[in-house]
């Protein structure tokens, strides 16, 4: 089930690309994901706090969208096959910092309307809310570029969902989000350590909630074994992922 098509390795040792699928309620694919990673974990986490140089970053999402245009290029003249042929959105994990870079805003729209030229729909995967950063210059940048992506046809998700945190529902009331990941792995841990089965009936309520008053979308995320697939499917998400169902692939 992983996502197919030739594409150049990015030569950083410490560094590597990994895509895997995320798929509908009946099975078929409905994404490919990519991911920057570096040791086992998402190097996008740690801009912050080390080493890629902004220069360096620029030149690291290049090649991920260069790995994303060749990716959707490679399945153009094979959607009939069953496989591809429900595959329409292309998830991109990108540090809500770097869109306070107007550059990168420009080679996302760019890359946006070439996927649109293979029939395909560019989705930005943002791990942190927009409104978490400190400067309040850089959170109006980055809500501006935001904006401008979904004014181009991009659409956002976002990657850090915590049942107990409510400041989404602003973003939700906006109809910034067109997702919501939630991991199963977590939520799995919080239902053991709490044994509240209201935790889980809360979490449903709000999903439905969401679902209806905001059109948003959401995806169980980290679905590593049967039992977190059981768990994802008694709750009302639209499409999964995980190793459960397609092992990540290292590009």
């Amino acid at each position: 089930m992983n996502a197919t098509g030739c594409v150049p390795r990015f030569d950083r040792a410490d560094q590597h690309f990994s895509r895997q699928l995320i798929l509908t309620r009946d099975g078929c694919p409905f994404a490919s994901e990519i991911r920057i990673q570096s040791d086992d974990s998402l190097i996008l986490s740690a801009i912050d706090s080390g080493a890629p140089a902004a220069h360096q970053m620029g030149g690291i999402y290049s090649e991920v969208l260069m790995q994303t245009r060749l990716s959707a290029f490679s399945l153009k003249n094979r959607n009939s096959a069953s496989e591809n042929k429900h595959l329409s959105r292309r998830f991109v994990c990108v540090e809500q910092s770097a869109l306070t870079h107007a550059e990168l805003t420009e080679d996302l729209i760019r890359c946006s309307d070439i996927l649109r030229g293979f029939g395909q729909t560019l989705v930005i995967a943002l791990n942190t809310l927009p409104l978490s950063m400190d400067s309040f210059t850089d959170k109006k940048n980055v809500l501006h570029n935001v904006f401008l992506l979904k004014d181009h046809g991009i659409e956002i998700a976002f990657d850090g969902f915590d049942i107990y945190d409510e400041s989404i529902e602003t973003y939700t009331t906006l109809n910034l989000f067109d997702y919501i990941k939630i991991s199963i792995s977590t939520l799995d841990l919080d239902l053991e350590l709490t044994g509240n089965p209201d935790l889980f009936n809360r979490l449903y309520e709000r999903m439905i909630l969401q679902a209806h008053n905001n059109k948003v979308c959401f995806i169980a995320d980290s679905v590593e074994h049967a039992a977190s697939h059981v768990l994802a499917r008694a709750l009302p998400f639209d499409y999964f992922q995980g190793s459960h169902y397609s092992p990540a692939e290292n590009l």
